[in-house]
């Protein structure tokens, strides 16, 4: 048995930069396994640049939609290390045979953006509001929910990347979630028992993935059954998220794991077209007021950042002081419908004003 050295190796280009977790451009936990080739310093620059390789296409598969993504896989001759904030290698370990590196790197937001603008790749990068997963699975006749046996739920959650654009919260198995709601009420479509799930956990849109795996025993054969649907406000919409589900039919073994990977892949391509439905290509920019109140001055500094962390700084100028409100004027690429998309993840809403092309900002 080999004796491993550790290391505990900390460098920052930007010292004065804390990692976020929630940040998208934050990949962490890159692992590296080279050959021990002697040269320790050349080991770490390689193990950097391979981190810096894998990350970057993490990332890009995160914010660019599958179309998107075959143009930057068609790219050559750039350097990632110049979209590099800074990194952090966690740990080290070497032997006298092999090398490995924990190394986790924050890309630079502005520089990645105009990375993908100047190569003419369009980039998605709202964040979705927190979504409740209801994962169904039926099996030998029984469904199950929140039980321990849900490995649908299990496979689903090891998948699911908490840093994605679209966010998911996972209830948790126990006999709370079992005695406020249950796979007949998700089935039947139950409104008011969907509502009361989500009133607890205080969100307002959920997605139900249901999967049934049977085996045929004349056949000598796994296969399944797959549907999925999103709610909000009291509505039910079909999403196709398994479109090849033949290949995960009449197979030896159980599909379960593949089809979760398949289906959080394509839930993350489902929330980026969710973006792109809603923007027009014909029409270069949207004129329109928003109004914030300013009965309370921290929420109205709340709301007014609020607005600038979405729009570009020459989207957004006052048009209007009042003791009362301030009213903003909006010349943006993005519509009404797409800012209220990124507004959602703060339950925050523009809702019509007295004029056409006046909204009031506030919570919903």
């Amino acid at each position: 048995m080999f004796k491993f050295t550790s290391i505990i190796f900390i460098f920052f280009i930007n010292v004065a930069n804390c990692f976020a977790n929630e940040d998208i451009y934050f990949i962490e936990n890159n692992e590296i396994f080279l050959e021990n080739s002697g040269n320790v310093l050349q080991l770490r620059e390689n193990a950097k640049q391979i981190s810096f390789e894998n990350a970057f296409y993490i990332l890009s598969r995160k914010i660019l939609d599958p179309e998107n993504y075959r143009k930057l896989e068609s790219l050559s001759d750039f350097e990632i290390v110049n979209l590099v904030k800074d990194y952090q290698i966690l740990s080290e370990k070497i032997n006298e045979v092999n090398y490995f590196a924990d190394i986790s790197i924050n890309f630079s937001e502005e520089k990645v953006k105009d990375f993908f603008l100047k190569n003419r790749i369009k980039v998605n990068i709202l964040i979705s509001e927190e979504y409740i997963i209801f994962p169904i699975f039926k099996k030998f006749n029984t469904l199950y929910l929140w039980e321990k046996d849900n490995y649908w739920y299990d496979y689903l959650f090891q998948e699911y990347d908490n840093q994605s654009l679209l966010r998911l919260y996972f209830p948790e198995k126990s006999h709370l979630s079992k005695f406020k709601i249950s796979p007949s009420n998700l089935i039947e479509e139950d409104i008011k028992k969907i509502d009361d799930f989500l009133d607890f956990y205080k969100k307002k849109k959920a997605i139900i993935l249901y999967l049934e795996e049977n085996f045929n025993k004349n056949r000598n054969n796994f296969q399944l059954i797959f549907s999925a649907k999103s709610y909000k406000n009291k509505k039910f919409s079909e999403i196709d998220l398994l479109k090849n589900e033949s290949t995960f039919n009449n197979t030896d073994s159980s599909q379960i794991e593949l089809v979760a990977k398949q289906v959080i892949l394509n839930l993350e391509n489902w929330w980026k077209s969710q973006i792109d439905n809603l923007e027009n290509e014909d029409k270069d920019f949207y004129d329109y007021d928003i109004v914030i109140k300013s009965e309370n001055l921290k929420k109205s500094l709340f709301l007014e950042n609020t607005l600038k962390e979405i729009l570009n700084d020459n989207d957004l100028s006052i048009k209007e002081i009042n003791p009362n409100f301030v009213v903003y004027k909006v010349l943006s690429r993005l519509s009404v419908e797409r800012l209220n998309l990124a507004l959602e993840q703060k339950n925050l809403k523009l809702q019509n004003g007295k004029d056409e092309n006046l909204f009031i900002i506030d919570y919903y």
